[in-house]
């Protein structure tokens, strides 16, 4: 106490049922970051961080332009709020018992936040405290992967993961490194010489002198992932509002008894907070507040695929110390091989007051490369096809928080979400299915009709000759390439636009079938794509929009028409 008061002597810190409040105004938003931290030392449940920075108004969160009551009067056993990896995968944990669950998300698609802006690691956790819930669910997460990719068809490659290490003098440090896996039940690392890491890995930088290689270590596409989880939830009976945003609630007798939103107005039984970056304010809304979000941004580049031929053949980083991951609260990056073959490298990590500010600058990638350089020389930025920033959900506790509302009986948080979260995500929605079971003091109904196999078709450029040549006789349409860099065929963008769970822009059948994901990011396939909504849905072309509501492909007048593009 007394320190905090020597370095924040303007700052109000009180605490209230196990929970430290913070008060007051800085001028350096960094200051304030400091303040949580701080705050966090204390032996408490959590820290509400409710200092205000000098002359900055937050932005309010961006919502879809609807105002109606398209929802309104919906009635539900649980209603889920917000639909990245872990909004989807609980609602398609939930999917297996016979409630009425519906998802809330107010971005016109899933996974659009740090669930799809990230870079699609399944991590082993050697670098966790085994005392945190994120080394609980990773730990718990990992054996469950694979079996939940197989079942939503979805690709899952476990090649391992490879830490550099640039000294030998660090050489001892690999020891240290399995007596860390052991403890925390990791399957055990293996040590490899110069000469190994030039076998396995040919394109190594000459800095590395050993390498320590987990046999454990994956990777997903994230983005893909989360779209197969909802859908998979909508085919076992899930609802999905899209462009829905939670506005507010009301709580009577430490009971949320109605959810406003956007849309309309909405009654469960319980509410999941999965929320993310604005998981925090939702805490708020229910009364129920004892974390605070503040947000951490992390910008990667992703490189063309014939980078490939120079990079690695599994997830590679450089071991820089622990100071650099502690200073930054991150695990540091490194260069990942994607399952759809290009190369990611990243991320950068850094304090924001912005919750969903995604700009990229030059500055960010210059910084990934000649941090990197020395893993991997061979990669140039002139590989460079695209770049995207993501906002991970930190709290000052630099842990999740999953557990039942403190003071609203019927919420459920899921929140504090950020790296490894994505791995994490399996084994956290089954606890939040036994919560609502502790919650409704009895098992949960059993859905009969749960079908475990999500129903997909497999892309056209991974099957085999003769069945690719008989679904072009069924349909001339998988005849007709549409998208040259991945080879996606008009055929697979249709059936997209047809899938339980339909966004008809640019981006929604992008992130469905990769059309656009190549060298020319949709330079070539983008009007035919935009053509083929047109057709398929009857969607005006002035209708059809590049992410979601006003970005504008075509801008016509009101009298302009246009049967072809």
């Amino acid at each position: 106490m007394i320190r905090f008061k020597d370095e924040f002597p303007t700052i109000d810190l009180s605490f209230n049922d196990g929970c430290v409040f913070l008060d007051g105004q800085l001028d350096d938003y960094e200051q304030i970051v400091a303040a949580g931290y701080l705050a966090a030392c204390f032996k408490s449940e959590g820290v509400v961080n409710r200092i205000k920075l000098s002359g900055y108004t937050e932005p309010k969160m961006r919502t879809a332009p609807f105002v109606d009551k398209k929802y309104d009067g919906q009635r539900c056993d649980v209603l889920i709020i917000g639909a990245g990896i872990i909004g989807c995968a609980i609602a398609r944990e939930l999917s297996k018992y016979n409630l009425t669950t519906i998802v809330v998300e107010k971005e016109n698609d899933v996974a659009l936040h740090a669930s799809s802006r990230n870079d699609g690691v399944i991590h082993i956790g050697i670098d966790l405290k085994t005392s945190t819930l994120k080394h609980h669910y990773l730990r718990k997460s990992v054996p469950l992967y694979q079996k939940m990719c197989e079942e939503l068809h979805v690709p899952y490659i476990n090649r391992g993961q490879l830490v550099l290490f640039p000294q030998r003098s660090l050489r001892p440090l690999m020891f240290l490194f399995n007596r860390m896996a052991k403890k925390r039940h990791i399957q055990l690392g293996e040590v490899w010489n110069r000469k190994r890491l030039l076998e396995e890995e040919p394109n190594i930088g000459k800095a590395a002198r050993y390498g320590m290689f987990f046999p454990e270590g994956a990777t997903i596409c994230p983005y893909e992932t989360v779209i197969a989880l909802a859908e998979h939830a909508i085919e076992n009976g899930v609802r999905f509002f899209l462009d829905t945003a939670v506005l507010d609630m009301v709580i009577d007798n430490n009971y949320i008894t109605k959810v406003i939103t956007n849309r309309g107005d909405i009654y469960p039984r319980y509410v999941v907070n999965a929320a993310g970056t604005f998981s925090d304010k939702i805490a708020a809304m229910a009364h129920d507040q004892t974390f605070t979000i503040h947000p951490r941004k992390g910008i990667e580049a992703i490189l063309d695929k014939k980078a490939k031929s120079r990079a690695a053949s599994r997830s590679v980083s450089m071991y820089r110390g622990s100071s650099e991951r502690k200073k930054d609260h991150t695990k540091g990056g490194g260069i990942i091989p994607t399952v759809d073959g290009n190369v990611l490298i990243g991320p950068t990590a850094y304090e924001t007051p912005e919750r969903e500010n995604y700009e990229t600058d030059a500055d960010s990638i210059n910084a990934l490369f000649i941090k990197h350089h020395d893993t991997l020389p061979q990669l140039k930025q002139s590989d460079v096809i695209t770049y995207f920033a993501g906002i991970r959900a930190a709290t000052y506790e630099e842990d999740f928080v999953i557990k039942t509302g403190k003071w609203t009986k019927n919420i459920i948080h899921a929140a504090g979400i950020q790296s490894p979260g994505l791995t994490a995500a399996p084994a956290i929605a089954i606890d939040i299915a036994k919560f609502i079971e502790q919650l409704e003091k009895a098992p949960l109904p059993v859905n009969i009709n749960y079908q475990p196999q999500r129903r997909v078709q497999q892309p056209l450029a991974k099957l085999d000759d003769a069945i690719r040549d008989q679904m072009i006789n069924d349909n001339p349409n998988f005849g007709q390439i549409v998208c040259r860099c991945e080879e996606i065929s008009k055929g697979e963008i249709i059936a997209a636009l047809h899938r339980p769970l339909v966004v008809p822009t640019l981006d929604g059948v992008k992130r469905r079938v990769r059309a656009g994901m190549g060298r020319c990011q949709g330079g070539f396939c983008g009007p035919l794509v935009t053509q083929i909504i047109h057709e398929e849905l009857q969607i005006p072309y002035r209708d059809i929009y590049k992410k979601g509501y006003g970005t504008i492909i075509l801008k016509m007048t009101k009298d302009e028409t246009y049967d072809a593009l």
